[in-house]
């Protein structure tokens, strides 16, 4: 057995342990939320941490994995992290969590292998590149999406600021109105 089809035949477990280490970086509070409930209206987030986690880790593994699909999971993944103002080592690094699951549980089973040799390590070394590709992909999109973030913030409070000044001179105008008729009348 290679170290693909080993990474494959515990697919749902390390999938699985990879989505517990990320909900383990959010708040004590949702932490039991995320991993239990798994209504994607009731809980969006867990959902598409589950959801991402599974194609990355098929990419990371190296199944056939449409490029744009991977990109789109990653993007999903990264942006909901994004949005809950979470610092770039807390949103990225929790990616980099991929290869701990596998030294651990997939490494000593390679190396048990009569094929121990070279190959399997040259793969195992293969699918953390695609870990660290994925990590710095991840980093430039976690910066364009607080950048989005960021620009979406200073849209809304220009738009109430101007509502605020609308208002404020809705109100100098009605105040100052009255003023100008009764000065007309006394004159």
């Amino acid at each position: 057995m290679d170290i693909i089809e080993l990474c494959n035949s515990q697919r749902d477990v390390l999938v699985d342990r990879w989505v517990n280490r990320f909900f383990a970086s959010y708040p004590l509070d949702s932490k039991g939320f995320m991993r239990t409930n798994r209504d994607r209206f009731a809980n969006p987030v867990g959902e598409t941490t589950r959801i991402a986690a599974a194609v990355l880790f098929d990419a990371v593994i190296g199944k056939e994995a449409d490029a744009e699909t991977v990109k789109t999971a990653l993007h999903d993944l990264v942006w909901v992290r994004a949005v809950q103002d979470m610092p770039p080592s807390k949103a990225v690094g929790a990616l980099y969590l991929l290869k701990e699951i596998l030294r651990s549980d997939i490494m000593p089973e390679c190396l048990k292998s009569e094929r121990s040799g070279g190959k399997i390590l040259n793969e195992y070394l293969t699918m953390e590149s695609r870990v660290d590709t994925l990590g710095l992909m991840a980093l430039d999109m976690y910066s364009e999406a607080r950048e989005r973030v960021f620009r979406i913030r200073v849209e809304e409070v220009k738009q109430s600021q101007a509502a605020v000044i609308r208002l404020a001179k809705l109100r100098r105008e009605r105040e100052t109105a009255p003023e100008t008729e009764n000065r007309g009348v006394e004159e």
